[in-house]
């Protein structure tokens, strides 16, 4: 492991948690004047975090180096030659340190960028990933021809689906969504983002409420949109970097499947004439509930969404018309 112990030479160079190129700087040595660049602080980072087993090292040492500048990804790549001040550079490690001991990117920052927008997260709901951006933009697309839909978000977390849309979608639209959680925690944090992202206008659009699943909604809905849990236990226990999130927002049972089969079971219940239901899964969990959905909803039109890796993700079904 890298660390900030000195070698008891006469002239040590500057302290750093990462340690200087042997190259030479204009023909000369370093001297303990010297900074390390940004742009191979990155290059260490991403060493360490490589080893660590992480899955995008690269990324990983990006957005925590932004974090201690507090600069943007483009500010970064413009100044990536300039020297870094030794107290930002042991800040850097601190971080990864963090990092490497299973603590998310997102919760050491504090936010997560989805659909363009700085949500806050941290322990307590679960962080949004990249591939739900295509549940949103589907979902952005099917309402801007429904301006009175009414939107049920069934396991918001922090909100990302229903705040994304009540940011995203159109002034004419004058629909009305409804972010529910089982989860205290989770809808603290959907409140805080919706107090933080949304103007009072369009905080108007998002109601929250505290039930399980649609136990709490006596219809008719519009449109269902699900990223409920969907992991088995053995996912999770093979994947040491989801420790430090809610195992209630990832925890989907013995298939994974447990609390979707639950939520298109209720369904006919909800789900009013030429609704539609959009729901996140695994990749080997999808012609399982396109199945679930054809059972419970006769004659109703289903398709898959794949992402950006080209796996099947999302499942969506459109209700017959009365």
């Amino acid at each position: 492991a890298l660390s900030g112990t000195q070698s008891a030479c006469r002239d040590p160079p500057t302290w750093s948690p990462y340690p200087l190129p042997r190259a030479t700087r204009g023909g000369r040595p370093y001297r303990k004047s010297d900074h390390v660049t940004i742009a191979e602080l990155i290059r260490l980072a991403s060493i360490r975090l490589d080893r660590a087993g992480s899955e995008t090292p690269r990324l990983d040492a990006e957005v925590l180096l932004r974090h201690v500048l507090n600069v943007d990804r483009t500010q970064l790549f413009v100044r990536l030659r300039e020297s870094v001040a030794p107290h930002d550079a042991a800040a850097l490690d601190a971080l990864v340190s963090r990092r490497i001991s299973g603590e998310p990117v997102a919760f050491i920052t504090g936010t997560k960028e989805f659909m363009g927008l700085p949500f806050a997260v941290g322990p307590g709901a679960l962080i949004p990933r990249p591939e739900t951006e295509l549940l949103v933009e589907w979902a952005l697309a099917w309402l801007q021809e429904r301006p009175n839909a009414t939107v049920a978000d069934v396991g918001t977390g922090s909100g990302a689906i229903a705040l994304s849309l009540a940011v995203l979608l159109p002034e004419p639209w004058h629909g009305r969504i409804v972010a529910a959680d089982i989860s205290s925690q989770g809808l603290a944090w959907t409140q805080r983002n919706r107090s933080g992202l949304l103007d009072e206008q369009r905080r108007d659009r998002v109601a929250l409420v505290r039930g399980s699943l649609l136990d709490w909604c006596g219809g008719p809905v519009d449109l269902v949109l699900a990223n409920l849990p969907y992991l088995t236990p053995a996912q999770i226990d093979d994947n040491r970097w989801l420790a430090a999130e809610p195992t209630l927002a990832l925890d989907g049972g013995p298939d994974g499947l447990d609390l979707i089969k639950r939520l298109i079971t209720d369904l006919p219940r909800v789900l009013a004439p030429g609704g539609a239901v959009a729901l996140e899964l695994d990749p080997g969990q999808v012609e399982a509930a396109r199945g679930l959905l054809r059972h419970q909803l006769p004659g109703a039109v289903t398709r898959v969404i794949s992402d950006l890796a080209g796996l099947p993700r999302h499942v969506i079904a459109t209700s017959a018309v009365a």
